[in-house]
């Protein structure tokens, strides 16, 4: 007689009790659509400026680097005419005096491997200063902007030392290495005030190529067919490449709006069940499309319709990478509507 062990007994009570749950594992696919397009400004310079000069102001620890050529690579606004001097615009961007603001001794008990038992670690709180200005003004002294440049990662606050066991080898630590951690520290934080002060004034005032790849979503399970959403993923996908070689509006909006047509007959369909072909999982990620669209032909009051649709469909069990792409296309529609409304011709 054929004996089963526990684990394979298991296995197959679970395959006769519950055939339907392994018959109907619906998920959501995506496939990415590619676009290149020309991102407007959040605040449209007036139409009598054509040209820019940039002035950069900073003491270089590092005498391999150029100020001229950081200047040169930071300092642009995609979309004007840079020249030397006499410009429409004048950036300036100013770095200040780097220095140590102060250490702060921290401790904790930590287990040291070498003594093999728990003793009291100490480490520093370091506190550095580097202030960094940009300021854009016209050419007739008219000032446009002026803001404190601090990137989004810190590297001028850090732990040094994790851990040491006395304070006197901490010192020890600190006092040989300070010098080349500063440097290191100094470097890190011009090259990331450079591509935030570039990265504001494009924002701002530029006109960046931008490519991106687009996440639509789709369905995939054994026991059913979801060739229409693959159907709207090419048209989504034609809307996207016409977006990217300038093709007419009406052409790229006949595309967007025949798969937005296809989708929401999907969501249409769907009885709420997880049996169903389009799960609720499957239904939210459509809203999502929907949004995405409606976006993309400037339409934000339906693809914040969509997208609201969509998060109320959010549970605890929700895939924390679908959460993630419903907030993101939360902030791009502020964006791309508030650059829209921006750009609008009286």
């Amino acid at each position: 007689m054929l004996k089963l062990n526990s684990s394979v007994k298991s296995i197959i009570f679970i395959v006769f009790i519950f055939p339907p749950l392994l018959g109907f594992a619906q998920k959501v696919t995506f496939d990415n659509a590619k676009v290149k397009y020309t991102q407007l400004p959040l605040y449209p310079l007036p139409e009598e400026i054509k040209t820019y000069e940039a002035r950069l102001v900073i003491e270089l620890p590092d005498e391999t680097e150029n100020p001229d050529q950081l200047k040169n690579q930071y300092l642009k606004i995609q979309g004007y005419k840079k020249i030397k001097e006499g410009g429409d615009l004048i950036i300036d961007l100013v770095f200040g005096k780097f220095g140590l603001l102060g250490k702060e001794l921290k401790t904790g008990e930590v287990y040291n491997i070498n003594a093999g038992e728990n003793m009291t670690g100490y480490f520093y709180k370091i506190h550095c200063k580097y202030p960094v200005t940009l300021t854009v003004i016209t050419g007739n002294g008219k000032e446009m902007l002026r803001q404190d440049v601090k990137p989004d990662k810190d590297p001028l606050n850090f732990d040094f030392g994790k851990w040491k066991y006395s304070v006197e080898d901490l010192n020890n630590k600190f006092n040989e290495e300070q010098g080349k951690l500063f440097l290191e520290k100094q470097e890190k934080y011009i090259k990331s005030a450079l591509n935030q002060a570039k990265n504001t004034l494009n924002s701002f005032y530029g006109y960046p190529e931008k490519s991106e790849k687009i996440k639509i979503a789709s369905g995939k399970g054994k026991k059913f067919n979801y060739e229409d959403l693959e159907m709207a993923f090419g048209h989504a996908e034609k809307a996207f490449e016409g977006l990217t070689n300038n093709n007419e509006t009406e052409v790229i909006h006949q595309e967007f709006n025949a798969a937005i047509e296809i989708w929401k007959k999907a969501i249409a369909e769907s009885d709420g069940g997880k049996k169903s072909r389009i799960s609720p999982a499957i239904k939210m990620m459509l809203f999502y499309n929907c949004a995405v669209a409606n976006l993309w032909i400037d339409n934000f009051e339906k693809a914040r319709e969509h997208l609201a649709e969509a998060t109320k469909m959010v549970v605890d069990k929700t895939s924390s990478s679908h959460k993630k792409l419903l907030e993101d296309l939360k902030e791009t529609i502020e964006d791309k509507e508030k650059r829209y409304l921006a750009n609008l011709k009286d």
